[in-house]
């Protein structure tokens, strides 16, 4: 894992090792740079295979055609290594960056498909005098972007293109609104309206001229017929698929471990790589106290854990998070480069520095399980729809009337209302309704007259509408929301925020149920393969039966337990009163504080759930304060 960033323009050199600087972080193993005429490039690295100095960035290809700026690992680099050998090869090193500058080198970005990883990488190719950019299928490793009058730049983290002179910091409307209402911005936007993300599974060329084009170089979700898997074959394909995953993910030079919730997603992993390993002492794994969240419905994670530690064998490292800590929105926000408002990000900053305060430099988390084989509450709620989705449309206008009324101050409140609050709506639209936390309308008042202007006719669900319609017809109900959970939810906002807090922790995070093999399985499995009953992840917990504890596999799904809507009416609906009193809200152009405030306390009284939209509002504030200077 490192932090790759680079130019293509009129840009000076000295730019390089400034980006270098903002996102030095991720590399606190060695930092180079490179340039030639207009192109430069640079790279802060993290160690994690060959420690040796052959593994230095940038990196060229014996014959000087191609140099590469690489963050990330490339899993099946020895069976490419060997193909290169076969072709004629002769690599220096040990490292995956050389195979794949030698790759580029001689197939261009044929080879893209080819690779099995995680990774964002810049090439430069002298002959052609063409840049390209690359950014894994899941989406595990950010890349951004932008233009400016000089040239295009690219850095690993949004904070680096704060260097390049001339990039565009105003407030991407589009983007803030979705941060308020999803937790994070769906597709290529960002909080600034002249930077942009690199999709997953996208590749970007720069020509010459300054001309950029992008084009996927992945196959999109769920292409593939559905097959008709008999239950006992698919059992053994997925336990296959997963061993397979987690021992590629294993390769590593320096000390490993996990992450280890006593779910069935980190159980499942902690099992495979305590097996691969053969030694439970080898494979250390970190877990959280309970934070008081069993108030909010969360329920407390450590006794599995601890059971799950005593079964395998592993040690388990209890980690504490101060309540405290929650307050550094500011630090979060700027590691983090975009103003997502989950608390989870704590949670993955404070294992991660407690791994690598005990010299652990890599873990393995179950991020993606969910994604892959529908383990999430609201893959259960759109199972739901069975009972009520056939009623006619007066009907279904009264659930959405009901749950208007229902209290929103307990969990089954909030959830019932999310479930019906949306029956009335096309299919599409109350597909994608699921992954609001707040009603753009009802998030309207809190906004500013001129930036409501801005959003016109915009609605948070549209880039996931567009990305529903854009599937091939015949794709199940079930697998819709799975592309949305993919493409948006884990792609921009569980694996960014893991990535930012795990790098600012110089530690990298691997993730082995989104093994390419794995997820094309589970894309060709049957919808009640995945879900049945009311069971999610039907296959994996079929799979892992007589395997890991019953006790994990029958308890009920959670989440990250957090008091968050304590401190929403603590410390920071305190800071959020402040901020509207001192008239910082209303400077920021976004927001309207007296509609803020208002929403504060309808969240109070229990007509609203606000509480994760008004800790955006917090964020938004920081993120236009500490990148736009507003």
């Amino acid at each position: 894992m490192c932090g790759i960033a680079g130019y293509f323009g009129n840009f000076a050199a000295e730019l390089l090792p400034r980006m270098n600087q903002a996102q030095a972080h991720r590399g606190p193993d060695g930092q180079g740079v490179w340039s030639s005429g207009r192109v430069g490039l640079a790279h802060v690295r993290l160690a994690i295979l060959d420690l040796s100095p052959s593994g230095h960035q940038p990196m060229s290809d014996a014959r000087g055609r191609v140099t590469l700026v690489f963050n990330g690992e490339i899993y099946n680099y020895r069976e490419l290594r060997a193909r290169l050998e076969r072709e004629g090869a002769t690599l220096r090193g040990s490292s995956d960056t050389e195979v794949l500058v030698e790759l580029l080198a001689r197939h261009g970005r044929r080879c893209l498909p080819w690779l099995n990883g995680i990774f964002a990488f810049a090439a430069w190719f002298a002959d052609e005098r063409r840049l390209l950019l690359a950014r894994d299928a899941a989406g595990v490793k950010p890349l951004y972007w932008t233009r400016t009058p000089a040239g295009f730049a690219f850095a690993s983290e949004l904070k680096a293109l704060l260097a390049v002179p001339g990039v565009d910091l105003t407030p991407d409307a589009h983007a803030i609104a979705s941060y308020l209402t999803l937790l994070y911005a769906p597709g290529e936007r960002t909080p600034a309206r002249g930077v942009r993300k690199l999709r997953p599974g996208d590749f970007l060329e720069c020509a010459e001229d300054g001309a950029v084009r992008l084009a996927a170089f992945a196959p999109g979700h769920y292409r593939e017929e559905v097959q008709a898997f008999p239950r006992a074959t698919a059992v053994e394909a997925c336990r296959h698929y997963v061993a397979q995953a987690v021992r590629r993910q294993l390769v590593a030079d320096v000390p490993l471990g996990g992450f280890l919730s006593g779910g069935v997603d980190s159980t499942t992993i902690a099992h495979h790589a305590v097996r691969h390993l053969a030694r439970g002492a080898g494979y250390p794994c970190f877990s959280l106290e309970p934070r008081g969240g069993e108030a909010e419905g969360f329920a407390d994670d450590l006794p599995y854990a601890r059971l799950v530690s005593t079964r395998l064998g592993v040690p388990l490292h209890v980690v504490g998070l101060e309540e405290e800590s929650l307050d550094e929105l500011d630090e979060l926000v700027r590691s983090l480069d975009e103003p997502t408002p989950d608390p989870a990000a704590f949670a993955t900053r404070a294992i991660c520095a407690a791994a690598r305060d005990r010299g652990v430099k890599v873990l393995l988390s179950g991020a993606g399980g969910d994604d892959i084989f529908s383990g999430y509450r609201r893959h259960q709620a759109l199972a739901s729809e069975r009972y009520w989705g056939w009623m006619p449309p007066p009907w279904r206008e009264a659930l959405v009337d009901l749950s208007a009324q229902l209290p929103r101050d307990n969990p089954a409140g909030r959830r019932l209302a999310k479930l019906f609050g949306h029956a009335s709506a096309p299919p599409a639209e109350r597909l994608a309704s699921y992954f609001l936390w707040l009603d753009d309308s009802v998030l309207a008042p809190a906004l500013a007259p001129g930036f409501r202007e801005e959003l016109r006719r915009f609605r948070s669900v549209d880039t996931m509408l567009d990305a529903l319609a854009a599937l091939p017809t015949g794709v199940s109900r079930l697998n819709q929301m799975l592309h949305l959970d993919r493409s948006f939810f884990l792609a921009d906002h569980n694996l960014n925020y893991t990535d930012k807090m795990a790098m600012a922790c110089g530690v990298e995070v691997r993730v082995p149920f989104l093994d390419p093999d794995l997820v094309a399985f589970t894309e060709r499995l049957p919808d009640d393969l995945k879900q049945r009953g009311r069971s999610g992840k039907y296959l994996l917990r079929a799979a892992m039966r007589g395997v890991i504890p019953a006790e994990v596999l029958d308890r009920p799904k959670t989440g990250f337990g957090f008091p968050l809507r304590r401190l929403l009416h603590g410390s920071y609906g305190r800071r959020l009163r402040r901020l509207a009193a001192e008239g910082r809200l209303d400077a920021t152009g976004v927001f309207q504080g007296a509609g803020v405030i208002a929403l504060l306390e309808a969240d109070a009284r229990g007509e609203i759930d606000a509480a994760y939209p008004l800790m955006g509002v917090l964020c938004v504030e920081s993120w236009l304060r500490q990148f736009a200077g507003r």
